[in-house]
């Protein structure tokens, strides 16, 4: 009987602590938000407008005790080639890794700029990243795709909308 139990203990000690575990690992990753200037997912402009549009950069963090850095952030911005990709700027400053071409993969024929650097973000800090580009010359709504990876791994891929009127 009392070994019954002492198993019974053990099993239920394993499945807490790895339960803990597991848990602590995913919150050890950083969390980022990204948005346009006016803190929504869409903005609007004109056909054939050129503009300098901002894309903020924020570390939201986890819920809990791990507030963790994200850093040596890669961040790209992916287009429809109808969108004519001019700059991608860090803080007031062009990007050392610039590039535009059609990409593979998840985001086939889309363009991009991106760049990799040393910028890092903790807890609750907000950069913003602005690219220069044209807008195409047919309305509607064009999709930006936005993924980010750092020292931590992934951060996701974060999805926002142009709205070309």
């Amino acid at each position: 009987m009392d070994t019954v139990i002492l198993a019974i203990i053990s099993v239920t000690l394993f499945v807490i602590l790895g339960s803990v575990y597991l848990e602590m690992r995913r919150q050890a990753k950083p969390k980022i938000a990204v948005y346009f200037p006016n803190g929504s997912k869409r903005i609007s402009y004109r056909a054939k407008e050129e503009a300098n549009v901002a894309i903020h950069i924020k570390n939201i963090g986890r819920f809990g005790l791990p507030k963790p850095c994200a850093t040596t952030l890669a961040i790209f911005v992916y287009t429809r080639p109808t969108f004519l990709l001019k700059e991608f700027r860090w803080v007031d400053q062009s990007s050392p890794y610039v590039k535009q071409a059609p990409s593979g993969g998840i985001f086939r024929d889309m363009h991009y700029m991106g760049g990799k650097t040393t910028l890092s973000l903790f807890h609750k800090e907000e950069e913003v990243i602005t690219v220069a580009m044209q807008m195409p010359e047919k309305t509607g709504n064009y999709p930006v795709k936005v993924p980010i990876s750092s020292d931590q791994g992934d951060l996701g891929i974060h999805k926002l909308e142009i709205i070309v009127t």
